[in-house]
Order: structure tokens, then C-alpha cells, then sequence
């Protein structure tokens, strides 16, 4: 595994991803306004933009890179870079998102391959190179004497007012704004480490405004449903394509935000944050202020790390899953196919991977004639007789909340006989997976609701292996329990 380097991404054509490294972005803002056009510049000059009282050239990224369409929508994007000394605007369709990138995933493209005028200095190899981002070389992208003329004027504006040509020496701060619900909302750019589409969601975890977990380059992220923390609603986040989720690391804990959309970066100076009313109050506290950049919009700042305070707890169990882990020598790859081993688990399909461990297995049945019980209904189907030791069934899709399959048992449904002590219980499951071993197990977090009532026998979860060498977690029956409370 390569070093890692954060890269900005953005969209310039609906199939064109081009990536800028992060250090380099001073802030992102999507703009309406036309740009103040600068006679006699350059072609590929858009224009000049008013930067909070300094004014910038902006680049028409299409025009300078040779695209043909080369019109922009009017929602569109600027991207505040700085180089070399110099900061301006590059014009891009929309915001993408931050993301970390090995230094293997980058493919360098020789300079013999292009012109004298060369602006891509890279490729980055996604998805198995299903997706493909260009790097931007802001160092090549204008020459020394277009960038020398069109920003003169800023350059000396600075230095008069700072001595150096760095905007963030002033006493100010970068936020990522993001939209919730209708309103938006900014979080320091520094609690940020990337931001990502919202891919596959696992809710087994869900618990208050935790909507569920994401897999992360071998890290399980919980992710808070923006809505339910913000806005004190039932209603969740809509997912649409505009969706992301905005990944922070606090307080060692790295967690998501699934907000709907992500807006801009932008540059907070102290003075311009209005102090709200009763901010230090309650969950208040995590509100640092208000942002009113023009009379049709506001922005509310948050401390993340006071707001999220009572979900620490439950967050760090989550991230916890998967980061103890990292350091073990996974035994799991290993298949064991004896019926008494330490540390082992029967997997098997219940809508979705469970297990039981080993050593409570007596055996597995099929085809098993189930005899009726007056007043033993739901999840209690009956009793089988084995060998003449009457033993009851548990349904383990009622039990667990999942429909029944057709409404009825299915002729393929197998048996797991499985003993605590003296007592025995066969568990209908819908299909046998594997034998796994694995040394290590976690305490389960707060289960979703549908799982949150079988709390007391899903106490424990285990990371298995599939053949593809894939990660998931798996919840464990604990059989002590469920017969002792459940039957």
C-alpha cells in the first residue's frame, strides 16, 4: 500500500472527472452571477470575480483544456485554487467530492505523450480502473506571463494588505457547506477527511440518528442521518443522486454524515459569524453561528464534535468493529470442516448472514415433520421428535422480524439442533453457508429496530471472510439466551 495524498474532485463534463490535490483548493462555491468580462484577455479568461472585496481571475476550464462544448450551466462551480503565489478560479460544472488516493492508483502520463502545452500531469485508477480521475497540474495549467498580467491587480491588493498572498493568514477558517432539509449548514474543513457517494448502506447498526455503516477502505464507518440529528424529525435523508456522505474524524472516531447535497468550501472570516441566541444551551452548544452571505441565504456553523457528544458511545462501538481487527491474523480464511473446534462458528441465511458458535451445534437436520402445540404460535413453531427427546422450533424468520417465505415453510429449509447445557432447540434457517474460525468477536452495538427486541441473543458479532476475500459482519445467535428469555 502507497502513501496516501488527498485529492479534490470535480466534474467538468458529464464524463470528464478531473482532480486537483486538496492542499491546493482553497475553497469551492457553486455561483449564479455572471462574471465581470475583462476586455482583451486571454480567450480562455471567463472572466474576473469579486472575492469577498478582492478580485480574482476565473479560468474556463473547457476552453483552455481544448473541449469543444464549452458552456457551462448556470448553477456552476468555481474551484478558489492557489499556485505558485497566485489564486484564482476554475470554472467546473459541479462539485464531486475529497478522497484519499494511494500513490499506486496513480498512473503518470509521459510527456512525450502530449504537446509543449501539456496540463494533465496523471491519471488516478479507481474501480479497477472502471472509473478513471485526470490531475490537474495547476503548475503547468497557465504560463508565467497570462498569470503575471491577470492577476496583478490582486497580488498587489494583498500584499497591501497582509504582506503575503495567502488568504487563509487572515484570522479565518474553511468551511464545507452542506445542505439539509432545506437548510445549510457548515462544518470545519478540518474535521474533514473525504467525502464519498453513499453506496451500500448497512442499517444492522441503526440506532437513533445513526442510519447504519459504511465499508471504507477496511474501516467501518458509522453514518448519522443528517435529518434526524439536525432537525429533531422522524423524516430521514432522502438519497438522490446529489446525496454524500461527509466523513469526519473526531475525537479519534471516524464517522459519517449523509447529508443531500454538498454545496461549497468556503472561507469564514471571525467577524462576519453572527453569535445566535442560546447557543450554549442543550444540544445549542454545537451551533458556533450564522453565516449571511446575502439576504436569501443563511448558513449555520457547527462544532461537530459538541453536537454529536451523546452519540460518542454509541459511535465508537461501530468504528470499533472493524479497527480491532485490522491487526489480526486472519484464521478465518482458513475453512474448518470439523464439527468440535474452539473458536469457530456455523454460518448460515436467515434473509442475511448469522451464526451460532460451533461447540453449541448438535447437528444439522432436513425434512424434519413438525408436530403442532396448543397455544405455542409465532416464532414457537412446535416440537420434532429426535430420537425420542421432544424438542422444540424456533422459526428463526419470525423470530427475527423477516417475512416468512411464501407465507409457509419452505421444503429447503434446514435445521440447526443446537444445545445449551441440557437444553436443546432446532432452529429453522434458510440455508447452511459455512464453517468459519475466528479468534476474535465484538460486543454488538444498538441493533435497528426491526433487531432491536432480539438485543439479548445477537450480543456478539464476528467478521467473516467470504471466498472473494470480503469482509462482513456477522451477528451470533447466542443460544443460552434466547432459550432462557425467549422460550
Amino acid at each position: 500500500m502507497g502513501k496516501e495524498q488527498l485529492f479534490a474532485t470535480f466534474i467538468l463534463n458529464s464524463d470528464i472527472e478531473i482532480a486537483i490535490t486538496a492542499t491546493q483548493v482553497v475553497e469551492a462555491v457553486t455561483i449564479s452571477d455572471k462574471l465581470l468580462p475583462l476586455p482583451g484577455g486571454v480567450d480562455y479568461l471567463a472572466g474576473m470575480m469579486n472575492l469577498r472585496g478582492t478580485v480574482i481571475p476565473v479560468i474556463n476550464l473547457k476552453k483552455r483544456l481544448g473541449i469543444g462544448e464549452d458552456v457551462y450551466a448556470a448553477d456552476k462551480s468555481i474551484a478558489v485554487v492557489q499556485s505558485e503565489g497566485n489564486i484564482y478560479g476554475l470554472l467546473f460544472e459541479n462539485i464531486k467530492e475529497v478522497l484519499p488516493v494511494e500513490s499506486d492508483m496513480i498512473v503518470p502520463v509521459h510527456p512525450s505523450l502530449q504537446s509543449d502545452d501539456r496540463i494533465i500531469s496523471g491519471i488516478i485508477k479507481l474501480d479497477n480502473g472502471r472509473r478513471l480521475l485526470e490531475i490537474l497540474d495547476l503548475n503547468l495549467l497557465l504560463p508565467g506571463s497570462v498569470m503575471k498580467e491577470i492577476s496583478e491587480e490582486y497580488q498587489i491588493e494583498q500584499q497591501r494588505q497582509s504582506g503575503n498572498l495567502t488568504i487563509e493568514a487572515h484570522k479565518s477558517e474553511r468551511y464545507l457547506v452542506f445542505s439539509c432539509n432545506g437548510m445549510e449548514y457548515g462544518v470545519n474543513v478540518e474535521d474533514v477527511q473525504e467525502i464519498t457517494p453513499l453506496t451500500e448502506l448497512n442499517n444492522t447498526f441503526q440506532s437513533g440518528s445513526i442510519k447504519g455503516a459504511i465499508e471504507l477502505r477496511g474501516k467501518v464507518v458509522p453514518v448519522i442521518d443528517s435529518h434526524l440529528l439536525l432537525n429533531g424529525s422522524n423524516d430521514e435523508t432522502t438519497v438522490t443522486p446529489d446525496s454524500r456522505v461527509v466523513v469526519l474524524f473526531i475525537q479519534d472516531v471516524y464517522l459519517g454524515i449523509l447529508v443531500n447535497a454538498v454545496q461549497e468550501i468556503r472561507v469564514v472570516e471571525e467577524n462576519t459569524i453572527i453569535a445566535v441566541p442560546f447557543a450554549d444551551k442543550g444540544k445549542g452548544a454545537g451551533v458556533l453561528g450564522m453565516l449571511d452571505p446575502d439576504r436569501d441565504r443563511n448558513i449555520m456553523l457547527l462544532d461537530m464534535g459538541i453536537l454529536l457528544k451523546d452519540e460518542f458511545a454509541e459511535l465508537e462501538s461501530v468504528a470499533q468493529i472493524k479497527d480491532d481487527s485490522q491487526a489480526l491474523n486472519y484464521e478465518s480464511k482458513q475453512l474448518s470442516h470439523h464439527l468440535i473446534t474452539e473458536n469457530s462458528y456455523l454460518v448460515f441465511k436467515v434473509e442475511r448472514d448469522f451464526a451460532v458458535e460451533l461447540h453449541h451445534v448438535q447437528e444439522i437436520l432436513e425434512n424434519c415433520r413438525i408436530m403442532p402445540v396448543p397455544d405455542m404460535n409465532g416464532f414457537r413453531r412446535g416440537i420434532i421428535n429426535l430420537r425420542g427427546q421432544m424438542v422444540p422450533v424456533i422459526d428463526l424468520r419470525h423470530f427475527l422480524g423477516y417475512p416468512l417465505r411464501d407465507g409457509t415453510r419452505s421444503e429447503d429449509d434446514k435445521y440447526v439442533v443446537a444445545q445449551s447445557g441440557d437444553d436443546v432447540v432446532a432452529l429453522i434457517v434458510d440455508d447452511i453457508l459455512t464453517i468459519q474460525k475466528q479468534q476474535k468477536y465484538f460486543h454488538t452495538p444498538s441493533l435497528n429496530p426491526q433487531l432491536r427486541p432480539r438485543q439479548d441473543a445477537l450480543d456478539r458479532t464476528i467478521e467473516m471472510m467470504t471466498e472473494d476475500e470480503i469482509s462482513k459482519n456477522v451477528l451470533v445467535i447466542n443460544v443460552h439466551n434466547l432459550i432462557m428469555n425467549h422460550l
